[in-house]
């Protein structure tokens, strides 16, 4: 596929909240820095320990950040679908790479240079914010992991996920459902096996908690998360 206009990339960097309400001359200035490149399922957007020197904005397609040990084990951090961004903490502190992005499948994205950050910023400062509000975000979800990692067993991991997937998904299209992650996926968000995750879900939609539709997951929020609340 051959790289996009220049009214492709406005187009598509229309679909970020930060830039929805850019004038077409910024967005055509913003649109100059970009890079466009594709990944293919599998490949490795961003290695961990690595030197970062772009962020990515993520306009078609689905992500997973995740974490792994010597011995191959891993821990995913969570799951991204476009539009989203991710990368921008190397450019924020100047340090390593925190993780490694694998693209689940295939995807398209736009970089954005460190050396241009500064005049991104200078177009839309609320990117900036945006930028602080999603690492907050992240500090956030992060402690809530520890604390779930810490305090409680994985069949509460494993609800806390799936409750905090279809909120999410509520939030966004009103509709309560975990879509797009397979039974291995939520485990590794839970930090737990495949096999124990399938056996909580199948508990779940026993008890009516959660219901399938093809490869989705219809949660009844309210629920779950009285479940949650009385383990």
């Amino acid at each position: 596929m051959s790289a996009p206009s220049k009214a492709s990339i406005v187009g598509k960097l229309r679909s970020f909240a930060m830039f929805a309400d850019l004038a077409e001359a910024d967005l055509s200035t913003l649109a100059e820095m970009m890079t466009f490149k594709q990944f293919s399922k599998g490949s490795f957007v961003v290695t961990q320990n690595e030197r970062g020197t772009a962020m990515y904005f993520l306009v078609s397609g689905r992500v997973k950040v995740s974490l792994a040990s010597p011995e191959g084990k891993e821990l995913a951090l969570s799951y991204l679908e476009a539009p989203a961004h991710f990368g921008e903490m190397s450019l924020v502190d100047a340090e390593p790479r925190s993780a490694d992005v694998i693209a689940v499948t295939d995807i398209e994205v736009f970089t954005l240079d460190a050396r241009d950050l500064s005049s991104a910023i200078q177009l839309q400062p609320r990117l900036a914010l945006t930028l602080i509000a999603t690492l907050s975000r992240r500090v956030r979800q992060m402690i809530g992991r520890l604390e779930d990692m810490a305090f409680n067993d994985a069949t509460h991991r494993v609800m806390r996920v799936l409750l905090n997937v279809a909120t999410a998904s509520y939030e966004s299209t009103g509709v309560p459902i975990v879509e797009g992650l397979t039974h291995y996926e939520i485990a590794t968000l839970a930090g737990t096996s495949r096999e124990t995750a399938s056996r909580v879900i199948s508990q779940l939609g026993k008890d009516g908690v959660v219901g399938t539709r093809g490869r989705k997951i219809v949660v009844d929020l309210i629920s779950l998360g009285e479940l949650l609340e009385s383990d």
